[in-house]
C-alpha cells in the first residue's frame, strides 16, 4: 500500500497518492574522447540514480485512513461539490543495488473550506523515506509531516511489500502488501494511534504487444485501529475498500519529455460507523481520474 505514502503519499490512502513541488531529474555525463581516438562504439551512458515522478487528480474524495474529510458521501463524482484535486511529486534517489531514499510532496487542493495556507491549498505534506530491496522484498520507513488547518500532523510508516509477479501465472501479481501507519502527533480530531493495513493489488496487462497497453489492477485493504479516537470512535476494524484501477501509457507523447500515463479509478468503502463516526455515510464510492509522468 504504498500509494498513501508516496502519492499522499494512504490518499489511503491520501501511497496512494494529491502546490506541486518542482524537481529535477539530475542525468549523468561521460567525457568523450578526441574524435581520433574515439572507440569504434561509444560506450552506453551512465544511468542516472535519480528519478522523478509527479501527477495531478480528479477526485470524488479525500479519503485519510477510511475518514471522509470533505463529506463527499454519496457523492461519487470527481468534479462535485465536495470533490478535490490531489498534486505531489516524488523524487527518488538509489544508492545502489537495494537501498533508496525519497522525498515526496502531495498537496489537497479545493474550495470546499477556507485554507489556513492560503489560497484553495488545504494542506501540503512533507514524506521522506528509505526502501530496501531484497529479491521480491521491499521495506519501507517513512516519516511525514502533514500541514493543514494552521497545524502539523506528524506521522510513520512501516510497510513491507511483496512483488509475486509470474509467480502464480505469466503477467499476473498480487502484490501483498501490509502498513503500519503511526500517527504520533495529532492535528485537531486526528488524535495520536497506529493503524494497521494489510492488502492485496492483484494486477495484468491487457494488449502488451500494442503501444497502448492497459493495465487492469483491483486493490483490496482492510484496515484495523490499533487506538481508541484514532478517527474519534473505537479501536478495531475501520474500514474495507475495494475497486479496480487502470492506467494506459500516452505513448504519443515523445519520450524525451518523460512517460506519461492517464489512470482512472473506483473504489468502494466500508467503513465502521463505531471506529469512524464523523463520516456522513458508512458505504459510499470514490472515483479518481489523473494523469502523471515520470523521468
Amino acid at each position: 500500500m504504498l500509494e498513501r505514502i508516496w502519492a499522499r503519499a494512504a490518499r489511503c490512502s491520501r501511497v496512494g497518492s494529491g502546490a506541486t513541488v518542482l524537481a529535477i531529474a539530475l542525468a549523468a555525463w561521460v567525457n568523450t574522447a578526441r574524435a581520433e581516438d574515439a572507440p569504434t562504439t561509444a560506450p552506453a551512458p551512465e544511468k542516472s540514480p535519480f528519478s522523478l515522478s509527479a501527477g495531478f487528480d480528479f477526485t470524488s474524495h479525500f479519503i485519510s485512513y477510511g475518514a471522509d474529510v470533505w463529506g463527499g458521501g454519496g457523492d461519487a463524482n470527481p468534479w462535485g461539490d465536495q470533490a478535490t484535486h490531489f498534486a505531489y511529486a516524488t523524487v527518488t534517489a538509489a544508492l545502489n543495488d537495494h537501498w533508496s531514499v525519497f522525498v515526496n510532496v502531495w498537496s489537497d487542493i479545493n474550495d470546499n473550506a477556507n485554507s489556513g495556507l492560503g489560497g484553495d491549498v488545504q494542506e501540503i505534506d512533507l514524506n521522506t523515506g528509505i526502501t530496501y530491496t531484497i529479491d521480491k522484498f521491499s521495506i519501507s520507513l517513512a516519516h511525514g509531516f502533514w500541514n493543514y488547518a494552521s497545524d502539523q500532523e506528524k506521522v510513520v510508516d512501516f510497510t513491507v511489500g511483496f512483488n509475486d509477479s509470474d509467480m502464480l501465472t505469466k503477467g499476473f501479481a498480487l502484490n501483498p502488501s501490509v502498513n503500519v501507519h503511526w500517527r504520533y502527533e495529532g492535528n485537531g480530531g486526528q488524535e495520536a494511534g497506529v493503524a494497521i493495513v494489510p492488502g492485496i493489488k492483484p494486477t495484468f496487462a491487457l494488449f502488451k504487444d500494442t503501444k497502448y497497453p492497459l493495465t487492469v489492477a483491483f486493490p483490496l485493504n482492510v484496515a484495523f485501529f490499533c487506538s481508541d479516537e484514532f478517527q474519534g470512535g473505537d479501536s478495531g476494524y475501520g474500514y474495507f475498500s475495494g475497486g479496480i484501477s487502470v492506467s494506459v501509457p500516452l505513448a504519443f507523447i515523445p519520450e524525451k519529455f518523460g512517460a506519461w500515463a492517464v489512470t482512472g479509478s473506483a473504489t468502494y468503502y466500508n467503513t465502521s460507523t463505531d471506529a469512524i463516526p464523523g463520516n456522513p455515510e458508512e458505504n459510499f464510492c470514490v472515483t479518481d481520474l489523473g494523469i502523471g509522468v515520470s523521468f
